[in-house]
């Protein structure tokens, strides 16, 4: 046989070898994307496989098997240790929970079929951020104030500007402190309570403040955190320096937020608690019975509720409620009023479940009177420990069109953004919005902590921020006259946990030591 026949004979068989690789290859993407369908949309939104890189992929599909009942997780031998930790970690709350699988859902090859699907198809690296605006490195809108209040070690879970008493309240998780703040950062007074409080949210009521608290936020760090609760503190003189605290409502899912207002019309003030829980959690209506006890009715049985608020939605004259949720079905969730305590629900959308939505806020963003939605999604850490940058994390605006109608208009990308607040800061007659973010790109010495989005009209945006506000990391803010001008200030709350920096060991003990524990940024506007 000639040379030329055993080269084409040779390159013949290369490329049916080819041939019959590309189709293995074919039909087995293909079985997982069947797998994905079927097992990954059981519990939520299936997700596309460009929403993480491969490396992240890794990560959350060692969750996910749990999930199925599969302990086994040897393909994250080569991952970072504290990666590993995080996911096996996982395992463990699984099982205290009860909800672990007696028996792997599907076999061996199966589930390295699903999980080929996601390894293969995924980007090798995050995709970028599109359509961002340039980042103003100078926020001439406010001035940088410091306070004289620091824990040594914050972790900071509340901020809230009451504007009738010029207050700033606050609340921290570890020190497990309520303390009240002047409008310049000065100590009014600051005391701990019995059961102790981790407080996330506080609602007023005459000399009745309602604290809600959030009860396992270091769970996983403190395995004896004790359970969220909503208690009743009964001011003096509008001081808590010799307030009462009682429990109101108790054994309650981890409190991610408090909501106060009369559903049923009877004249008595109820409460609305979302309960983000953990693996179970719930939004429920606690009503105000005339005996002077309260009733719960569950509204939404999900875990992951974040913010609850309020509104007439369909004018009928009855209170409807917007839930946003983080986890599970992760989306914005209308309750709509019946009448007679009953609710319908209906979504306004569903997101993919690494979307991590944290915040929401009602405002008219475009004067027809209607009330939009401000959306905030950044929660980066929930099951991606690498805290990889997301090109679909930041805030949003969805207008309300009428007859339950939304649609997003606004996007600004923020990566990991947490908390957005609108407010006419500059006066000139529409809303600006100020955002944090408390899972930024660490790896960026330019990371934007914070973003303050200056209206131009047409919800179009021009954002500012200042490099001074990267030296501390943000979990809470609140806005509101704290200093008697007559303008917005914005107020916010530092946290220091290391999740989110397992792999930035320096830049944690960095944000640690200079790190404030409160900053105030007072509006220069008057």
């Amino acid at each position: 046989m000639s040379n030329r026949r055993v080269y084409v004979v040779v390159a013949a068989v290369a490329v049916a070898a080819v041939a019959v690789w590309q189709v293995r290859n074919h039909r087995a993407l293909q079985r997982g994307a069947e797998l994905s369908a079927l097992y990954c949309s059981s519990c939520h939104l299936e997700p596309v496989p460009d929403i993480l890189p491969q490396r992240s992929w890794a990560a959350a599909l060692g969750y996910m098997g749990y999930w199925l009942g599969i302990e086994e997780i040897g393909f994250l031998d080569d991952a970072p240790e504290f990666v590993r930790s995080n996911v096996s970690s996982r395992l463990e709350v699984l099982r205290r929970d009860g909800v672990f699988p007696a028996a792997p859902l599907l076999g061996e090859e199966d589930w390295t079929l699903l999980r080929q699907y996601y390894l293969r198809t995924a980007p090798s690296e995050p995709l970028p951020q599109v359509g961002k605006p340039p980042l103003d490195r100078e926020l001439q809108r406010f001035e940088i104030f410091r306070t004289s209040y620091r824990q040594s070690f914050a972790i900071t879970t509340m901020v809230h500007v009451r504007e009738e008493t010029g207050d700033i309240f606050v609340g921290d998780s570890l020190a497990q402190l309520l303390t009240v703040l002047d409008g310049n950062g000065r100590l009014r007074t600051s005391r701990q309570f019995r059961p102790a409080i981790t407080p996330v949210d506080i609602r007023f009521a005459g000399d009745t403040a309602y604290l809600g608290s959030i009860g396992d936020l270091l769970a996983q760090q403190e395995a004896n955190a004790g359970p969220a609760h909503l208690g009743a503190l009964r001011l003096v003189n509008g001081s808590i320096a010799d307030a009462t605290y009682e429990v109101v409502l108790d054994g309650l899912f981890r409190m991610a937020d408090l909501e106060v207002a009369d559903l049923n019309g009877d004249g008595r003030m109820d409460f609305i608690v979302c309960g983000f829980g953990s693996i179970f959690g719930s939004v429920s209506w606690f009503e105000y019975l005339e005996s002077g006890s309260y009733e719960e009715h569950v509204l939404l049985p999900l875990p992951g509720a974040v913010k609850a608020r309020v509104h007439d939605f369909n004018g009928d004259g009855l209170p409807d409620i917007m839930v946003l949720v983080s986890d599970a079905r992760e989306g914005l969730h209308l309750l709509m009023n019946e009448g007679d305590g009953e609710f319908e629900l209906r979504t306004v959308f569903e997101a993919d479940s690494s979307y991590g939505h944290t915040f929401l806020e009602l405002n008219d963003f475009n004067g027809d009177g209607l009330m939009d939605a401000l959306v905030v999604n950044g929660d980066n850490v929930d099951s991606d420990p690498y805290n990889t940058p997301k090109n679909y994390h930041g805030v949003r605006i969805y207008l309300n069109l009428g007859d339950l109608q939304f649609e997003e208009a606004f996007f600004y990308p923020m990566y990991g953004a947490f908390i957005a607040r609108s407010a006419d800061f500059d006066a000139d007659g529409d809303l600006d919005i100020a955002a944090v973010s408390f899972y930024p790109d660490f790896t960026d010495p330019q990371r934007e902590s914070f973003a303050y989005l200056e209206n131009q009209g047409g919800l179009e945006f021009l954002p500012s921020t200042n490099d001074e506000l990267n030296d501390g990391r943000w979990m809470t803010m609140d806005i509101g006259d704290v200093d008697g001008d007559t303008d917005v200030d914005v107020v916010l709350g530092g946290s220091y946990l290391e999740i989110g920096l397992f792999g930035n060991p320096e830049l944690y003990d960095q944000l640690v030591e200079s790190g404030e524990s409160v900053l105030i940024l007072k509006n220069t506007l008057y």
